[in-house]
C-alpha cells in the first residue's frame, strides 16, 4: 500500500512559491500601469505610479491570506469529517 499523503513541508513550499509569484507579478502589472497612465495621462508625475503600485502589493496581500488562512473569507466552510478506519 502506498501512502499517497504530502508531508506539511510541501504544502508549505507550494504556498509560499504560489504567494511569491503573485507578489511579483501583480505588483509588476501595478507598476507597469502606473508609468503607462503616469506618461500617457498625468504629464509624468510619479503618484500613478506609486498608486498601481501599491494597489498590486495590496492585491498580492490579499490573496496570501486567502492562500494561508482560507477559513477567514466569507462563505467558506469547513466541514470535519470521522477517520475512516
Amino acid at each position: 500500500m502506498v501512502d499517497s499523503k504530502v508531508p506539511s513541508e510541501d504544502l508549505l513550499s507550494h504556498k509560499w512559491d504560489r504567494v511569491i509569484s503573485n507578489f511579483v507579478v501583480k505588483t509588476g502589472l501595478g507598476l507597469s500601469a502606473g508609468i503607462v497612465a503616469s506618461a500617457l495621462l498625468f504629464k509624468k508625475r510619479s503618484w500613478p505610479i506609486a498608486i498601481t503600485t501599491g494597489w498590486g502589493f495590496g492585491v498580492a496581500y490579499a490573496d496570501a491570506q486567502r492562500i494561508f488562512h482560507p477559513h477567514h473569507v466569507p462563505g467558506v466552510q469547513f466541514e470535519k469529517k470521522k477517520p475512516v478506519v
